[in-house]
């Protein structure tokens, strides 16, 4: 008996983690829709178990959770709920396959954080950034996720180990390695930047000579790019700016004599240091539509906050793109 990963890491349009197939000795291989679950509810179980029976799209369910109790394994047992934890217990019940393994002990369990050290982190908050912008970063060694981020080698290892105890990120080896909960660590992102990371990025105000000057500005994709009102705009066509938000990754002189902008603390022009790898040359110069979202969502200008409800299906219901 042996499992292969058909799929993983699936969008969060999909009701499933992951598609799994267990080939058996003799006869055809078993598929089945994996949901990770990080904490084990009676409640959440019997929900699981009428989806289970509802859900035609796929026929055969997997539950994989940390621990399994003799209470909740008797109740999938009961209802035909396949389940496997990190224990040992289990139950499978498939044509030409029956284990059923439970009164295992709980495994020594590390002590998990409040998250704070992770989300109050701004070296952690710009490795999930990091994570959540480029595809392919979770599987990649520490040492290129850090390079990337712009943090020490320390800070990032510190952060990916956070993310696991909190359950955003799979246990295993570099390669299997994924973000688990995207969306929810999406939202607690958002808003653990204004006070965690932002700050941190040498946010300082200017005055325009002309408050529609972005309109004919022309920013290099690779030294600086719109966050923000202005990035929102350029997005969605919706918005009309009153406060400019500019991630700058040069020398801010140039960026301040080619634009006319004289430094005001009142001013509509907020230039802060670009925190993430800048793009080619024939990219748009627009942050990342994370970053343009949780920009949008420090205001308290219900003009930003109807944009930033409208960027979140594009957002949350997406996979990481850069």
């Amino acid at each position: 008996m042996s499992w292969e990963v058909l799929e993983e890491a699936l969008s969060s349009s999909s009701d499933a983690d992951a598609i799994l197939a267990l080939h058996l000795k003799e006869g055809p291989a078993h598929r089945f829709a994996v949901e990770i679950k990080t904490v084990v509810r009676i409640e959440t179980l019997r929900a699981q178990i009428a989806r289970s029976s509802t859900n035609s799209r796929h026929p055969s369910w997997l539950v994989v959770v940390p621990y399994m109790s003799k209470n909740n394994a008797a109740l999938c047992q009961e209802a035909g709920l396949n389940f496997i934890d990190t224990a040992g217990n289990a139950f499978i019940d498939v044509p030409g396959c029956y284990v059923f393994i439970t009164g295992k002990q709980r495994p020594e369990q590390e002590p998990v954080g409040s998250g704070h050290e992770v989300m109050g982190s701004a070296s952690a908050l710009r490795v999930i950034f990091t994570l959540l912008t480029a595809p392919d970063m979770p599987e990649s060694p520490i040492r290129d996720i850090a390079t990337k981020a712009g943090v020490s080698l320390g800070s990032a290892a510190k952060a990916m180990e956070g993310l696991r105890r909190l359950g955003h990120l799979s246990p295993g080896d570099t390669r299997s390695r994924r973000l688990l909960a995207v969306d929810a660590l999406k939202t607690e992102w958002a808003r653990n930047y204004p006070i965690g990371l932002r700050n941190k990025l040498q946010p300082q105000r200017y005055a325009p000579q002309n408050v529609q000057w972005w309109k004919d500005a022309k920013l290099q994709p690779e030294e600086a790019a719109w966050g923000g009102e202005v990035g929102a705009a350029l997005k969605t066509s919706y918005l009309q700016p009153e406060q400019i938000t500019i991630y700058c990754w040069k020398d801010r002189g140039k960026l301040l004599m080619q634009h006319r902008l004289r430094p005001d603390p009142n001013g509509s022009v907020e230039i802060l240091d670009a925190f993430w790898v800048p793009p080619s040359s024939s990219a748009e110069p627009i942050a990342p539509l994370l970053l343009i979202y949780a920009d949008l969502m420090t205001s308290l200008d219900g003009r930003n906050r109807e944009v930033a409800s409208m960027l979140r299906k594009e957002i949350f219901d997406a996979e990481a793109t850069p």
